[in-house]
């Protein structure tokens, strides 16, 4: 498990808050949106570890979003990243999503893989559903090759 938040000088996460559009916030966010909000931090821990961004698939027609990207040494990767609210961790389970990824993996030649991402609200005050605009702690709960 890896925080995805930035941390303070004393080693307490800083919540992140979510970017919408104005006349969005304190909506409550939608499954896309979730995952879209996960996606966005995923992405952003792997350009701190100098991978390049290459694809986004989001359509919610093929489930959870992926990626593609390059690793430093140059290894492509084909990411599955599925995110959801604590206390459920999203798992790898094969599936209809399972097999377009595969396919489009084999198709480039990339290293299939998933993420992992569980996203707590900040306030201790807010109800189980996220809302946009809202702060919240995120985890990289694994990304493992499958």
């Amino acid at each position: 498990m890896f925080s995805l938040n930035k941390l303070t000088d004393d080693d307490i996460p800083i919540p992140i808050t979510h970017r919408c559009k104005p006349e969005m916030v304190g909506k409550d966010m939608t499954g896309i949106e979730l995952n879209e909000f996960g996606l966005a931090l995923f992405t952003s821990y792997l350009s701190d570890q100098n991978f390049e961004l290459v694809a986004v698939n989001m359509n919610p027609e093929n489930g959870a979003p992926h990626i593609m990207i390059w690793n430093p040494q140059k290894a492509l990767f084909y990411i599955w990243v599925k995110t959801d609210l604590a206390p459920n961790i999203p798992e790898y389970v094969p599936n209809k999503t399972h097999d377009v990824i595969t396919e489009i993996s084999r198709k480039y030649r990339a290293i299939l893989s998933f993420a992992s991402i569980t996203i707590r609200c900040a306030s201790p005050e807010s109800n189980l559903i996220p809302k946009c605009g809202g702060e919240y702690y995120a985890v990289l709960n694994n990304f493992d090759e499958i």
